[in-house]
């Protein structure tokens, strides 16, 4: 761990307590002037850290750079000694990158976090907005032992880790729009891209590549005009406040820990009643978005194996696959039916 590090995981230990250069030398084994440097890097990288005279250093209240030490500060020691993360200023992908890792042998549960994507994806090589410093971007390696129609499961699985997450940290209650994305009051804050590489001789999964995009917070300049009425945040960006300090990492750690603890119970899918629990398509009126005529389609019912469970206008039942089909629902109330 370099110095820099070992000063910002002393100072997230100890947030909101002034310590003076001499105190964090001494528990690092360096200089005053090491520490120093460390604080001015770590101050350009934008960690809001105070000095005063006769006091020393503290983060500040209201702080939410990203930083391994700060999402191992709210995982469970067990936990946190199986997991490996990697945090980047700026990526193309976390998918693309982490992916290629996997194709090289990196072991289950690598995690890699990114500030910034310019090049971040969805569904359907969708573009997925990631701004710097506002929202989460962030991929994860499994290597389930399961064959490759389980794939869906991972992404319904990571759904309910991230609804839940998010509901606890802003006392709130997010839905789930089949199949991979998260909606709060009417916008959507989150996308689950799941990308995997199968044996095609066992037609099991080789590795599987989960990735999470969610708006935080509204970035400065607003969202593009282009989704501007489609995306929303779960956070205001000022100001800086309580609510907002360790806002990312916490959400991190609690998206992994849910996960983690429901990735043991994939093949039993105990995590598909909160995901049913959260539809929010069942009961309501949906038309297939496709090149033909889009015909409305009632929403009965998600399957045990994450399908969708419509009635066409002919009175008919069909179980949908997220592989076959993307949904809008058909409710001009609530002005859904021009959104992704």
């Amino acid at each position: 761990m370099s110095v820099k590090e070992e000063v910002l995981k002393i100072l997230i230990e100890n947030k909101e307590t002034y310590l003076s250069g001499e105190e964090i030398a001494n528990a690092i084994g360096v200089s005053r002037t090491a520490v120093w440097k460390a604080i001015k890097m770590l101050n350009d990288e934008g960690y809001k850290i105070s000095g005063m005279n006769k006091m020393g250093y503290r983060m500040c209240k209201g702080d939410d750079v990203l930083s391994i030490s700060g999402i191992m500060k709210f995982l469970d020691q067990n936990l946190a000694d199986k997991i490996k993360i990697e945090i980047k200023k700026t990526i193309t992908s976390t998918n693309t990158v982490l992916k290629q890792k996997a194709f090289d042998g990196e072991k289950e549960w690598s995690i890699l976090i990114a500030q910034e994507q310019t090049a971040g994806r969805g569904r359907m090589n969708r573009k997925f907005y990631s701004p710097s410093d506002t929202g989460i971007y962030m991929s994860i390696l499994l290597r389930p032992e399961c064959p490759v129609t389980q794939a869906l499961m991972i992404t319904t699985m990571t759904a309910v880790a991230v609804s839940e997450a998010l509901d606890e940290v802003f006392d709130v209650e997010t839905k789930i729009k089949w199949v991979n994305d998260i909606y709060y009051d009417n916008k959507k804050i989150c996308g689950i891209l799941t990308e995997a590489s199968v044996d095609v001789e066992t037609s099991k999964l080789i590795y599987a590549v989960v990735g999470i995009g969610i708006n935080v917070k509204e970035p400065k300049d607003s969202f593009p005009h282009e989704i501007k009425d489609i995306a929303g945040a779960m956070a205001e960006l000022e100001p800086q406040n309580e609510v907002n300090d360790n806002l990312r990492n916490r959400i991190i750690a609690k998206i992994i820990q849910k996960m983690y603890d429901n990735y043991e119970d994939l093949d039993r899918h105990k995590f598909m009643k909160v995901y049913k629990d959260k539809s929010m398509l069942i009961g309501k009126d949906v038309y297939i978005l496709s090149d033909e005529a889009k015909e409305i389609l009632h929403v009965l019912d998600i399957d045990d194996e994450a399908g969708l469970v419509v009635k066409h206008q002919d009175g008919s039942i069909e179980h949908l696959t997220s592989g076959e089909v993307s949904v809008r629902i058909n409710d001009e109330r609530t002005n859904y039916a021009n959104r992704n």
